[in-house]
């Protein structure tokens, strides 16, 4: 018996080379004041859905992750996590004698969080019968978690891109809107690390709740697991 979890981190960083020929000499000048930041934290109402079988879990579970426990467990609830990323960028440009633009930043509109949150509870389970109440409550204790991880990690998240607004530097470029795109991809590289410990939070948050040992206190809670799961 296997009650699941899966987070997912759908993003891409898209690194565009310098319009600026190597060795040029730089003839932008420093930022003169700071980058203006607009920081919402996505945590969605999960959405509940008991029509899926077992079955269609599994493949569920099949299909999002690739870790060989999903292989070879059943599923009987799953909680479908989509961690959301997303920067929307202002600029300003100022021509250069001799041709090209100075671009800077002059605000930064960033998303951070879940996109949406589901959560599934095996079909064969009738709602309001002890199995139902047991599956649900386990993947509630994992919207409590993604949730808790978000929550303790949002300001540092800030914190973090507010320092990489700082370091930011002028781009010199040909091309303007090529400017302000390589500009934007210089903040997501400097955000990937942050990205990635929070996808590591997340993880070592939900692990006790799928270890073998609660899944061995879960089954006991209830007595018709072997009439209500069908055997394979």
């Amino acid at each position: 018996m296997n009650f699941g979890r899966v987070l997912l981190l759908p993003f891409a960083l898209i690194v565009l080379m310098a319009a600026a020929p190597a060795g040029a000499a730089q003839p932008c000048s420093p930022y003169s004041r700071p980058i203006k930041i607009d920081f919402k934290v996505l945590s969605p109402t999960p959405s509940y859905n008991n029509r899926l079988t077992i079955q269609g879990i599994h493949n569920m579970f099949r299909s999002l992750a690739d870790q060989p426990l999903l292989a070879r467990e059943r599923a009987l609830g799953l909680t479908y996590a989509e961690t959301a990323y997303g920067a929307e960028a202002h600029s300003s440009a100022t021509t250069v004698k001799g041709g090209g633009y100075c671009v800077y930043l002059t605000g930064l509109d960033l998303e951070f969080g879940f996109k949406r949150m589901e959560v599934y509870v095996a079909a064969e389970f009738e709602p309001g019968t002890c199995e139902y109440k047991s599956v649900l409550d386990h993947e509630n204790q994992h919207v409590a978690v993604h949730r808790t991880v978000l929550r303790d990690f949002a300001p540092r998240f800030r914190a973090e891109v507010e320092r990489v607004l700082r370091a930011q530097a002028p781009v010199y470029t040909r091309d303007a809107q090529a400017g302000m795109d390589q500009a934007l991809a210089a903040v997501d590289n400097g955000m990937s690390g942050m990205l990635g410990q929070f996808q590591k939070l997340v993880a070592v948050g939900n692990a006790p709740l799928d270890s073998p040992t609660n899944y061995e206190a879960i089954g006991r809670l209830c007595e018709n697991w072997n009439t209500a799961v069908p055997r394979q």
